[in-house]
């Protein structure tokens, strides 16, 4: 049945055509046998992208009980994509579907007829419970009684993303400060100028508090994700705070060339936070707004009052790319290179699953690229 779709087909297998599938495979006894000896996460999907066989280890992750449960489903669906329900059609249809690597490795592996993979990442919701995914898919046809269908496997690659993006950081980020600071004490040994040498002292002692604070900060990002952070509620002014931030981060080397502007508009509220929590925030905010500068450009930092409560938001003149904007909160995605990516997935993290807040952002070629981030319980000073 057409229903419409913003990338892959619509077309959907009917439960009799599911059913008349599982029993195609079900017939080839030594198939069953292969996927339960392998220790692999294995589906065969039709030539509508539905699962109509899947092995127990397929079962157990995604939560089902047996395949007659999860018979019809794609992928997305099963999984519980937040992007599985997007278009009437489900899977594979929405527009966020078009940088999904899964269905792209099905499509591929159907136009080719060979076998395809691919990295994806998927984000997870069911009954509630967010899980992001860094996943290895891989399709590869095969014809059963004449009829064609198409292995599905899945590997969780996760910890291996996890660890390469630690990587990242700790070999290049925390070694880059660490050699600033490193720099100026040399510097420090020799310089006589004692109003000079104040001045080295603290440029050194910003960036070992800069060190610090990096470290913190995976830290708590680890924290955040197992569901060990805890937080820390009290009233913070928004002048105040925002003044802070600015003054942490415009030392950094994103910030160079760059001018850091408060917005115009900008409204001093009290409001119930986790000022530590939301400085984290706001502070990858403020360094993907400079990364996405060039020198000359300005970045702009403003609250507002919303309905609710409080909008802290952060502006640059650049406009995101299409296809990041489909993947910007997803982990492991970035646009800076291999082993990044954990920048605005943790704005949302943080702010949705600590702060009781919510994560978004604009972006347009007219009005360049906003993120904010909505906080309740406000009131003006």
């Amino acid at each position: 049945m057409e229903t419409g779709t913003r990338f892959a087909s619509p077309d959907r297998s009917s439960r009799e055509e599911t059913l008349a599938s599982l029993a195609i495979i079900s017939a080839h006894e030594f198939l069953g046998e292969i996927f339960g000896a392998i220790n692999i996460i294995g589906a065969i999907l039709d030539k509508n992208r539905q699962v109509v066989y899947a092995n127990d280890q397929f079962l157990q992750v995604m939560g089902y009980e047996s395949v007659e449960s999860l018979l019809g489903k794609r992928p997305g669906e099963a999984i519980s994509c937040i992007h599985s329900a997007d278009e009437p059609a489900g899977c594979g249809t929405s527009e966020a579907c078009s940088v999904c690597g899964a269905v792209n490795s099905i499509i591929m592996s159907q136009l080719t007829l060979s076998k395809v993979s691919r990295e994806t990442r998927i984000t997870s919701n069911a009954n509630g419970n967010i899980k992001n995914w860094d996943l290895k898919v891989t399709c590869s046809p095969v014809t059963l009684s004449g009829e064609r269908f198409y292995i599905f496997t899945v590997e969780d690659i996760s910890i291996e993303k996890q660890k390469l993006a630690l990587e990242r950081i700790f070999f290049h980020d925390i070694l880059n400060l660490a050699g600033g600071l490193s720099g100026l004490l040399m510097i420090m040994k020799g310089e006589k100028d004692t109003e000079t040498l104040y001045s080295l002292i603290e440029k050194s002692e910003e960036a070992s508090l800069n060190l610090i604070e990096e470290i913190n900060l995976q830290r708590q990002l680890r924290d955040a994700e197992i569901g060990e952070l805890k937080t820390f509620l009290h009233q913070i002014n928004s002048g105040d705070f925002i003044n802070s931030v600015v003054h942490r981060i415009k030392f950094h080397e994103a910030a160079a060339g760059k001018q850091i502007l408060i917005d115009s508009s900008f409204c001093e509220i009290s409001f119930i936070s986790d000022s530590i929590l939301l400085q984290r925030v706001l502070i990858n905010m403020l360094k993907n707004a400079l990364e996405a500068s060039g020198k000359g450009q300005n970045v702009t930092i403003g609250c507002s009052q919303s309905e609710n409560g409080i909008r802290l938001f952060v502006h640059n003149e650049g406009e995101i790319p299409r296809d990041a904007k489909l993947q910007i909160f997803q982990r492991s995605f970035s646009t800076k290179g291999g082993g990044r990516g954990m920048g605005t997935y943790s704005i949302k993290l943080l702010t949705e699953k600590y702060l009781n807040g919510k994560a978004g952002f604009i972006s347009n070629e007219k009005d360049g690229t906003v993120f904010f981030v909505d906080l309740g319980s406000a009131k003006h000073d």
